[in-house]
């Protein structure tokens, strides 16, 4: 169902209330605020129901999406999910109420980035009018663990278009089917990409928790414009099996979400038994560090605003207060070989797996209306689409991908760079040489992102600080949007050992527990609505 129809709730009657009662409307925490914690234990104490807080997401995203752009898509089955979930959740014994819960996730509803394959009346389009009405034969990996933990998928959130594998010559947070998304700090604010909405929803509160995708910088960097916590797993914990990535051997999904903790939880409800190893939540438990390594690691190609530079040094002395060894300028042993390979180089690999990766999505399809087989089809059917805005946003990207091939001598030779940029060249073998828990920068850095995602390395972006009052404003020279501002947010990017991401966990958990940056936030604009609203009055409730 398209966003622009779906009516808004006339009606504040609760769908569906197990008890015939309900709290006073002081007692609901405002879901700017709310925590994916916070809110299931409002299902659990039957504060509210899950169908409530569909309701209740569904006219906040109504009242801001035209301002945002942050969602595409919103799932018409969610609020029957919901109900069914709520029955499911409070089953009658013969005595007493039984509680009948999946995981943490049961009733949560989440959005989904535009490129996470779903079989329910949305579509799946990478945010591209070009594939509407394709489908897949089966619904991605991550959507098939969401629904069997409990969660409710309401919608599809907007992304840069192909997951910002298209255009050169534009804002990123834009899709044909979506439009342009903007921050949510400052009017006209330049969004980040390519997971735009999945952050944006979560900042605004119009969900608790979204899922993106990440080849570089695609989760954790919308989450820091957007004042929240963004988190790339170690490649391989989620399978990318049913989302649209730009390569196969190196996107990895992860959730967006209010709190270090929240993203934890989700990632224990929806993953695997690790051979009786602990929950990943243990980890978010203490902000005591006594004893653990962190490294300061630098990008020598980036300068660093003041702004960021005073918050990060208060950061360093906190973490030193805790009890953390500081271990200052650890150096990729890499990074210098790597800043001297041309731009084709460092693009070839990606550039050939977007390829590779979109012909066998394309070639997967069990509908493809406009009978696209390969990315020269795909180039040339967004060419001929009004809707895909070309030429005023190029395809530049794909062009440059389909001139690629697998058998390439270049390619295959980045291929042999890459294998030691990701260990012995790049963050694990710096983490291992000076026995380092965690790394940490002292700004985002696409230079340190790339040694990421070449080392599927689990990163996570968590609320550092924001752009002080008097703060001169800054413009994007190509988009004109707002870059930096008053109140415009910025993030710590911490980076883990490769499947030690209980351990990242815990660093992350404990800067965020001592700075507790992202009570500050203050979008500019917010829904008026709120959970509240949608909870009828007990004098009410009891005339039905």
């Amino acid at each position: 169902m398209a966003l622009s129809t779906i009516p808004f709730p006339a009606e504040l009657r609760a769908a569906n209330d197990l008890e015939g009662r309900g709290p006073s409307k002081l007692e609901i925490l405002p879901l700017l605020s709310a925590t994916l914690e916070e809110i299931a234990d409002g299902l659990d104490q039957k504060a509210f129901t899950s169908t409530q807080l569909v309701q209740a997401y569904k006219a906040r995203i109504k009242e801001v999406n035209g301002v945002f752009r942050s969602v595409i898509e919103l799932n018409p089955e969610a609020e029957a999910t919901a109900t069914a979930l709520d029955v499911e959740r409070r089953k009658q014994g013969r005595r007493r109420q039984i509680l009948m819960v999946r995981s943490v996730l049961h009733g949560i509803p989440f959005l989904l980035k535009d490129n996470i394959f779903t079989l329910d009346d949305t579509e799946t389009t990478c945010g591209s009018t070009v594939l509407r009405g394709s489908k897949l034969g089966s619904e991605a990996s991550v959507v098939k663990l969401l629904r069997d933990a409990g969660a409710v998928i309401l919608g599809k959130a907007n992304l840069s278009e192909f997951v910002g594998f298209r255009y050169t010559n534009a804002s990123t947070g834009w899709s044909a089917r979506g439009g342009q998304a903007s921050g949510i700090f400052w009017p006209g604010m330049k969004p980040s990409g390519s997971s735009t909405g999945s952050a944006i929803s979560v900042g605004l509160g119009l969900v608790s928790a979204s899922f993106g995708t990440e080849t570089t910088s695609s989760i954790v960097s919308p989450s820091e414009k957007s004042g929240v916590v963004g988190y790339k797993p170690s490649r391989g914990m989620i399978a990318v099996q049913g989302i649209i990535t730009a390569s196969a051997e190196k996107d990895i999904v992860g959730p967006i979400t209010r709190t270090v903790k929240d993203a934890a939880l989700i990632l224990d409800a929806i993953t695997p038994a690790r051979h009786g190893a602990a929950q990943i939540a243990d980890s978010c438990s203490t902000a005591d560090l006594h004893g653990v390594r962190i490294g300061i690691v630098r990008d020598p190609t980036q300068t660093v605003d003041k702004a960021k530079l005073d918050a990060f040094q208060i950061t360093v002395d906190l973490l030193k207060a805790a009890g953390a060894v500081i271990v200052d300028d650890v150096r990729l042993a890499g990074l210098d070989e790597y800043i001297s390979l041309p731009d084709g180089m460092k693009q070839i690999v990606l550039d050939t797996e977007f390829k590779v990766s979109m012909e066998i999505h394309l070639q997967s399809l069990i509908i493809n209306p406009r009978h696209l087989e390969n990315l020269e089809d795909l180039i040339e059917a967004i060419k001929h689409d009004r809707d895909e805005d070309y030429p005023s946003r190029n395809v530049a990207i794909m062009q440059r991908a389909l001139s690629t091939n697998v058998n390439a001598s270049n390619y295959r030779e980045m291929l042999e760079k890459q294998l030691y940029f990701a260990d012995n060249g790049g963050l694990e073998g710096a983490m291992r040489e000076r026995n380092c828990t965690a790394l940490i920068t002292p700004a985002g850095s696409l230079l340190i992102q790339s040694f990421a995602a070449m080392g599927g390395n689990p990163v996570i972006s968590v609320p550092m600080g924001f752009y002080p009052e008097g703060t001169k404003l800054k413009h994007d020279p190509q988009s004109g949007f707002v870059t930096v501002a008053p109140g415009i947010p910025f993030s710590l990017y911490q980076y883990g050992k490769r499947f030690d991401d209980q351990s990242l966990f815990r660093v992350a958990y404990a800067f965020e527990q001592l700075t507790q940056a992202r009570m500050k936030s203050k979008p500019y604009l917010v829904p008026k609505l709120d959970l509240k609203d949608f909870i009828e009055p007990p004098r009410l409730r009891a005339n039905l």
